[in-house]
């Protein structure tokens, strides 16, 4: 469930009538971590942020119109009542009454929500989402989203999806706007798995680092969507699409480092039982460790493909020696043969996200332009 936050219950702003540059309009859907965090470095850039206007947002149970509250720890006030958001009234609203610009936010990982992203788009309004739903369905529907953006000259951005707030998505779409060939992408892109495999490799056991990971809240609710492998093919499909490349979700090979005995167990049952397969890790590290390498889940994209899963890799490499929750992508183009371009840092926390969630507004806005003309 989403953490709430402060909005007092109010109309959305007017357009400015003043000689000075028009506002950008924000709303926020979503108040959990990320969009409260979001929330407070909107408001702690002060005067200067004076250029940025939430009119409104939403937790999954309600739903205000107007500015936040100073303290951003207060339940969303001036709400009669406490109903789920009414998604086609708010669509509605912001597509036809609200002040331009404006910047729709999505901070809630809900595939309903995700749904709205296109009508948004040809509404004219600049969408930035740090969910990974939107961009991980068919291909075609990814190329709608690109291309309904471009259609009604806004920005459609993502940054977050994929290492948070590192620059990653951005760095592979500057690479082929200025005329560069991704030849592939490797990297350690999962803060929960990095975890996991560096608590491995300072002596724990296979159930003991995922307990750890779960005890300090490194790890999704149920800590089997983290060990599918499924977060890591997302983000590699989301770059490789970024780069130029088609590729279907169904075309991902994805290890997963769930027992097939436990994957429907109860959640508590699956972490009592994880020790049955303590030996096997215990027998793969060591081996790896025979070979001066430590294990990590790495992602692998080129145009033949993308696999993500755990391999040995040298120890005295930048891959071997992350730490807890760090990130690391190398990306070998054209341009960048002979020593791949490097990508490192956290990657994880609202923090950082939100950071990441917020420059891509700023960006959305610079970078708008006029719509293309009809065909």
């Amino acid at each position: 469930m989403m953490a709430s936050h402060s909005f007092s219950a109010s109309p959305p702003v007017a357009p400015s009538t003043s000689s000075c540059p028009s506002p950008v309009h924000i709303y926020v859907a979503g108040v959990g971590d990320v969009g409260a965090a979001l929330l407070r470095q909107i408001d702690a850039r002060g005067d200067a942020g004076r250029d940025l206007r939430v009119i409104g947002a939403c937790t999954s149970r309600r739903a205000a119109w107007g500015a936040p509250n100073r303290d951003p720890e207060a339940p969303l006030a001036g709400v009669d009542e406490a109903a789920p958001p009414d998604w086609p009234a708010i669509v509605d609203r912001l597509a036809q009454e609200t002040p331009r610009p404006l910047v729709f936010v999505d901070a809630t990982g809900s595939p309903d929500v995700a749904d709205y992203y296109e009508p948004l788009l040809r509404a004219g309004v600049h969408v930035v989402t740090p969910s990974k739903l939107a961009n991980t369905r068919s291909q075609a529907a990814f190329d709608r989203l690109r291309e309904a953006a471009g259609e009604a000259g806004v920005q459609y951005r993502y940054e977050t999806t994929v290492g948070a707030g590192l620059p990653v998505v951005q760095t592979v779409r500057n690479l082929v706007a200025t005329g560069d060939r991704v030849r592939s992408i490797r990297g350690v892109v999962s803060g929960t798995l990095t975890f996991l495999f560096s608590a491995l490799r300072d002596g724990s056991s296979f159930s003991e680092a995922v307990r750890a990971a779960v005890d300090r809240g490194y790890a999704e609710p149920d800590v089997r969507d983290d060990l599918s492998g499924t977060d890591v093919a997302r983000k590699f499909l989301i770059l490789a699409r970024t780069a130029g490349y088609a590729v279907e979700p169904t075309e991902v090979q994805v290890e997963s480092l769930v027992p097939d005995s436990l994957a429907d167990a109860p959640y508590e049952a699956f972490l009592d039982r994880l020790s049955t397969v303590d030996p096997y890790w215990r027998e793969r590290s060591a081996a790896a460790a025979a070979e001066s390498a430590v294990l990590q889940y790495v992602g692998r994209f080129s145009p033949e493909g993308i696999e993500v899963g755990v391999e040995p890799v040298p120890g005295d490499t930048a891959l071997g020696q992350l730490g807890a929750q760090e990130n690391l992508f190398e990306v070998t183009t054209d341009r960048y043969a002979a020593v791949p371009l490097v990508v490192r840092g956290p990657g994880a926390g609202p923090s950082v996200t939100a950071a990441g969630v917020l420059a891509d507004v700023l960006t959305a806005v610079r970078e708008a332009r006029p719509p293309s003309p009809p065909a």
